[in-house]
């Protein structure tokens, strides 16, 4: 089927724009793009994706307040026929106004709790991480791309009616495509199982992992920075880069850790990161939590949807929505909409932080899976 894309020169493959080059069912394209206020008692995060093989695209907005609720609206409907350039399913758009400079998530009120117009300005260039290819068995399971953009959040939320201004919020953003597990419904079985939860786990062999990605601004300084480890503490990933001001960026060569946990639980509290650069100097990166974590079960990660299958499954020719709340008040046992208690695996952290001793605020996901012995964590 032909699109408007289709009349431009950037075909990469000979296929019209509705496909892609790769058979493989799990295929994605995604964008996200979320803020919060610098106490964290209020955020939100939103994404749209587009799983082209598997005929869907979905939507998502999460909105936490007070650090006792998240609010939850996934959306779901057939992809074709193909929508020409426009990202938008149901309520929710996206509109790129600026690429790469500036985007706004649209959701409009509706018959749920939560509604938002927000707007995000780039405060540094998007940044093109390093491939994230592996395989395992033989099979290749992870094979995708990613660029990232830190900015400032402007425009609004509404919960529960009361609206609420965001002006300056820091926020984030990232788009990425590709092949990556745990999507389009089941995950072919070859002999080793994965850690579990979240897609990188199907890197560590079966080891666990323990993921650290801190997108961060304090001063005139920002940047974005990733390791993964398996459970025993082996290296296996280490990408990112700083830049002060409008200067060039430097790329990180190095990653140190030190991670303190909120007693009990699998998420920290306090985080050092002491970043090695390819120039020969170092950057100290202390970060403490704020609000909590966000559980992306809401948004369909994470096994997430009412039937457990997760993302990019086929669910409804048309639209189809589901609404609910989690009372996210411990700082990791999460209670779902049906009263369950779960600790979700999948947990990204709102956080301030101080760079060289300047203030900040970052966005800091960390999964720590499995088995941990050198932080006292059993299976």
């Amino acid at each position: 089927m032909l699109t408007p894309l289709d009349e431009t020169l950037h075909h990469q493959a000979p296929l019209t724009f509705d496909h892609v080059h790769s058979t493989d069912h799990r295929f994605y394209d995604r964008q996200l793009m979320g803020g919060f206020r610098a106490d964290g008692e209020i955020a939100f995060l939103a994404g749209i994706t587009l799983f082209k093989n598997m005929n869907v695209i979905e939507g998502f907005v999460m909105v936490q307040s007070g650090s006792a609720r998240q609010h939850n609206v996934r959306i779901t409907r057939q992809l074709r026929p193909m929508p020409d350039s426009e990202a938008r399913i149901g309520p929710l758009s996206l509109s790129v106004v600026r690429p790469f400079a500036e985007l706004r998530y649209l959701l409009e009120a509706g018959d749920y709790p939560i509604a938002l117009d927000m707007t995000f300005d780039a405060m540094l260039p998007p940044r093109l991480e390093h491939p994230h290819v592996a395989r395992s068995d033989g099979r290749l399971h992870t094979d995708y791309l990613r660029y990232n953009q830190l900015g400032r959040i402007s425009g609004s939320v509404t919960v529960d009616g009361t609206r609420i201004e965001a002006q300056d919020w820091f926020g984030w953003r990232d788009h990425s495509w590709g092949v990556r597990p745990g999507v389009g419904g089941f995950e072919p079985m070859t002999g080793t199982p994965s850690a579990g939860g979240v897609a990188s786990a199907a890197r560590t062999g079966g080891k666990g992992l323990f993921l650290v990605h801190a997108g961060f601004r304090a001063g005139t300084l920002g940047g974005a920075v990733q390791l993964i480890e398996d459970g025993e503490g082996k290296r296996i990933y280490t990408e990112g880069e700083v830049r002060w001001g409008e200067g060039d960026p430097v790329e990180v060569i190095g990653i140190a850790h030190d991670v303190r946990f909120k007693p009990g639980t699998r998420v920290f509290e306090t985080m050092r990161l002491d970043l090695a650069l390819a120039d020969g100097r170092s950057v100290p990166l202390e970060a403490t939590a704020v609000g909590r974590p966000w559980v992306y079960r809401g948004g369909g990660f994470d096994g997430g949807f009412a039937d457990s299958k997760g993302q990019g499954v086929w669910r409804s020719r048309d639209l189809a929505f589901e609404i609910d709340s989690y009372d996210i008040s411990d700082p990791e046992v999460v209670i779902l909409s049906d009263g369950s208690a779960v600790k979700p695996k999948h947990r990204e952290q709102l956080a301030v932080c101080t760079v060289n001793g300047e203030p900040g605020s970052a966005y800091m996901p960390m999964f720590v899976i499995g088995p941990q012995p050198r932080f006292g964590l059993p299976d």
